[in-house]
């Protein structure tokens, strides 16, 4: 071998060697090496290898997103959903940071549609569920690429731009199409005989007038329709959060709680409202008025104390029912409720009280009842009346009397969710009037959803003393975060509901609780995407109370939803704290004991 190779190598030797020595002092390696030595031997630590692995963890770079897929899945009515997951590169390596299966959403059509709008809601669901999947694995997933994922407020912004921009596109291509559309020919006007046209403006003037007149009917606002792949926001939103929650090694909830109020120090279990039973319109019987019929546990007890109770009410009216109608008694619904046959409202209830009587519990205090009206699915509106019961039809007037006189029988009634339509919104004010001291008036369809309702300005009277809202379509943890916000400055308690198409992922309960939410819908305690949720507020519970970080349950507050002094003019009630009147009955029976 030449001389001169072997100066050439060597300078290649010496060349790396420098290279070597500043890489590592650039990445302050030696330093950090004799220091973690140095330590370790006086440490004398059992697992040299885990605490070498403990010290560099330390200095790691933050897990960034690498790529997002999706895939279809069944939620538990078998119907087709979102399965996303984050893939993170960490430690120089990739991995899967989260997966979560999206609930479906909550169909526009009533529980009594026909069968053929059925299918055809279902066949657009499905579609656009596959369009969500294509969005997210390709234009999303190359979006959030190099994003850390507990970036939620900026991914939530940008996904919603997306769809934003999704939007203006269908909308432009609508709009092309309709121009483009053949005209079709305008056809001269039917002429009508001087004695045909008198013989109209008599029917006409009969039917304006008397019993034959029909009612002037406020009718329902047209349902919102989304565009397609629109789940792809919530999914995405769902997916990030728990990634993000991993990679600062958080409990889901509590990275939701640091997003909801980073000054919180303590977090409250939120009271399960829990469908004992289904009924309403669409269900056999002639009873219409209370769709659901809900149990809410007593602030004073535990979630633990709760769940055991709620469980043993449930299957005390399951038991029942069987043995008055047989096996086909026990059959549920998709919320896991069961679905007896009624004929008028007070066997529900009546039924509710003496199960709660049975586990040793004083309805109205130890245990609350609540009502889900749904309003407009028993409106008639030929008739322009409610349809309490079939053949017995109800004005809005007559509704609010009803109410009135249901609840002064049933004082266990503590929430009455959607008691009329708010299209009647005079009627829906009178109600609150009188019943709002000791009961809370909510409302499921008086709202837009989430995410344009943080940004909307609020009715004045504000309707309502309970707020139902959902994770669902183009609602992100975010807007989810701003509006239940928003509600509670308000003077509203939320309702965070499940949907109906649910899925064994249990985000929902770490949600209610980072939120700080009053209340969680999440179905009967049975059918496991339902049951799943229930044993995911027990585990956190748990967590909660041996970190100290439990606060105790508040008692409830009602606030009185006053009417204007011209009810017929601009509604500006305002809304004031009043004592409950449950506290002093309370009071008052306990000094008669």
């Amino acid at each position: 071998m030449s001389v001169s190779s072997n100066y050439k190598e060597a300078k290649e030797k010496y060349e790396l060697k420098e290279k070597a020595v500043a890489y590592y002092q650039e990445n302050g390696v030696p330093q950090k090496m004799e220091e973690i030595l140095n330590s370790m031997f006086f440490d004398n630590p059992e697992d040299v290898y885990g605490h070498l692995a403990n010290y560099f963890e330390k200095f790691i770079k933050p897990p960034l997103i690498t790529k997002l897929t999706a895939r279809q899945v069944l939620n538990g009515r078998g119907h087709p959903t979102i399965q996303t997951q984050v893939y993170c590169k960490i430690k120089n390596t990739e991995r899967v940071y989260s997966t979560c299966v999206s609930p479906s959403p909550n169909s526009h059509l009533m529980d009594n549609a026909k069968l053929e709008e059925r299918e055809a809601d279902d066949q657009r669901k499905a579609e656009s569920v596959k369009m969500a999947i294509s969005y997210i694995g390709d234009e999303i997933s190359t979006k959030l690429k190099g994003m850390k994922p507990n970036q939620q407020m900026e991914i939530d912004a940008l996904i919603g731009l997306y769809m934003q921009m999704i939007k203006e596109e269908e909308y432009a291509r609508k709009q092309l199409e309709e121009v483009e559309a053949p005209v079709e020919e305008v056809k001269p006007p039917v002429s009508v005989s001087p004695k045909e046209k008198k013989g109209k403006e008599r029917n006409s003037a009969k039917g304006k007038g008397g019993k034959s007149g029909s009612a002037v009917v406020i009718p329902e606002e047209p349902r919102e329709v989304f565009v397609q792949g629109a789940e792809l926001v919530s999914a995405v939103s769902q997916a990030v959060c728990v990634a993000g929650a991993k990679s600062l090694e958080l409990p889901v909830y509590q990275h939701i709680a640091n997003l909801y109020n980073p000054e919180a120090t303590q977090l409250r279990m939120p009271l399960p409202m829990v469908p004992i039973m289904q009924s309403g319109k669409a269900a056999a019987g002639k009873h219409n008025c209370i769709k659901e019929f809900m149990i809410i546990p007593s602030p004073g007890l535990s979630y633990t104390q709760s769940l055991d109770y709620i469980t043993g009410i449930y299957n005390y009216v399951e038991k029942t029912l069987s043995v008055k109608g047989g096996a086909a008694a026990r059959s549920v619904c998709e919320t896991g409720a069961l679905c007896p046959v009624f004929d008028k409202p007070e066997q529900g209830l009546d039924l509710l009280v003496e199960a709660i009587t049975a586990a040793n519990l004083t309805p109205g205090e130890d245990m609350h009842i609540a009502i889900n009206a749904a309003a407009h699915e028993m409106f008639d509106f030929e008739k322009g009346k409610y349809e309490v019961t079939t053949g017995q039809p109800k004005s809005g007037d007559d509704i609010v009397d009803f109410w009135v006189e249901l609840m002064s029988r049933y004082p266990a009634i503590m929430v009455i969710i959607d008691p009329l339509r708010k299209q009647e919104k005079n009627q829906w004010m009178r109600l609150c009037d009188r019943i709002t001291e000791r009961c809370f008036v909510g409302g499921n369809r008086i709202y837009p959803r989430a995410s344009l309702l943080k940004d909307a300005t609020l009715p004045d009277p504000i309707m309502s003393g309970a707020s139902v809202l959902a994770f669902e379509n183009l609602t992100h943890v975010s807007d989810l975060c701003a509006c239940v916000k928003k509600m509670e400055d308000a003077g509203n308690q939320v309702i965070l509901t499940a949907r109906a198409g649910e899925t064994q992922d249990d985000f929902l309960a770490d949600l209610a609780v980072g939120m700080n939410v009053r209340f969680i819908q999440m179905g009967a305690p049975n059918r496991g995407e339902r049951v799943s949720k229930y044993n995911r507020l027990l585990q956190i519970e748990s967590e909660l109370e041996a970190s100290g970080k439990l606060a105790p349950q508040v008692d409830h507050e009602f606030k009185h939803i006053a009417l204007p002094d011209n009810e017929e003019g601009e509604l500006g009630a305002a809304i004031s704290p009043t004592i409950s009147p449950r506290k002093e009955e309370g009071k008052e029976r306990g000094k008669k004991k």
